[in-house]
């Protein structure tokens, strides 16, 4: 029994899986939807789009409303060095606060600048062994991942996945013990590739060239199956609207409990997301 894993009694799993918290609230009724009730806790969730699609828009908005009129706390790990205070009292005011409910709102928002993938891994260590502690914690946002690990785009020696990994191995043993979620903002790519199909008949051959449209979501192949949960969102060609404003599709990629496919339409402008 030394080496063996710990006896647990199924009452007690029961019990325990009766009262855990099983998601975040987004604080948007459509995305809730989507996702089957909001950010999973104890999964890892990526949110992934195009540029200027309002990844960072979005984030912003779900760090508010998850502190808003709640004890929790959310810790955004900034690693572009772009984080606005001043986008998220815009966000504020319009939802009508008080200039002491923002001041509360933000204190509630721990935000950590971080440049290396090191610095990320030596953090999230800190916080799994509690040298860092942070009351309240419920979410994690990663703005952006894709920031720290270009920095080992072609290594031969492969250090960027083994970075990688050891940052999801951290990630899921947060998640699980620490009972939050893990959002992680990762950034799509698209290109037009060329695709000849060659015809042949009796006497001649012909060529057909189409042009095929190419997505990709970044951090290789290794990362594609690590999120349980994938936001994708879309930016809609519609008409101009207020605030610099715009429609994006946001659809419920791949999810190991919720069906694919499901999407909602959101409205992003610097008044926020809604």
């Amino acid at each position: 029994m030394k080496y063996s894993a710990p006896l647990v009694d199924g009452l007690f799993l029961l019990s325990k899986s009766q009262t855990k918290k099983r998601f975040i609230n987004t604080g948007i009724e459509s995305l809730n939807a989507v996702l089957g009730g909001g950010i999973p806790v104890g999964y890892i969730t990526e949110l992934c789009g195009l540029a200027g699609s309002g990844k960072t828009q979005l984030g912003f908005q779900l760090a508010i409303n998850c502190v808003r009129e709640t004890e929790n706390t959310i810790l955004f790990v900034d690693t572009k060095g772009d984080f606005d205070a001043v986008r998220i009292q815009k966000i504020l005011d319009n939802i009508g606060s008080s200039h002491q409910e923002m001041a509360r709102a933000l204190l509630k928002i721990e935000i950590v600048q971080i440049w290396t993938m090191e610095e990320l891994i030596e953090l999230f260590k800190k916080l799994k062994n509690k040298s860092v502690s942070i009351e309240n914690l419920a979410m994690i946002i990663i703005d952006s991942l894709p920031c720290l690990m270009f920095q080992h785009f072609g290594d031969d020696n492969k250090i960027g996945l083994t970075y990688l990994n050891i940052f999801v191995n951290y990630c899921r043993s947060l998640c699980k013990n620490h009972e939050i979620g893990v959002l992680c903002i990762n950034i799509q790519t698209r290109w037009v590739e060329q695709d000849i199909t060659d015809y042949i008949d009796d006497k001649d051959q012909t060529r057909d060239i189409t042009y095929v449209e190419k997505q990709n979501r970044c951090l290789g192949k290794y990362w594609q199956h690590i999120p349980a949960v994938i936001i994708f969102i879309d930016k809609l060609k519609l008409d101009k609207m207020r605030n610099n404003g715009f429609c994006v599709k946001a659809t419920v990629l791949r999810s190991n409990e919720i069906i694919l496919e499901q999407h909602c339409i959101l409205t992003v402008d610097s008044l926020g997301v809604r």
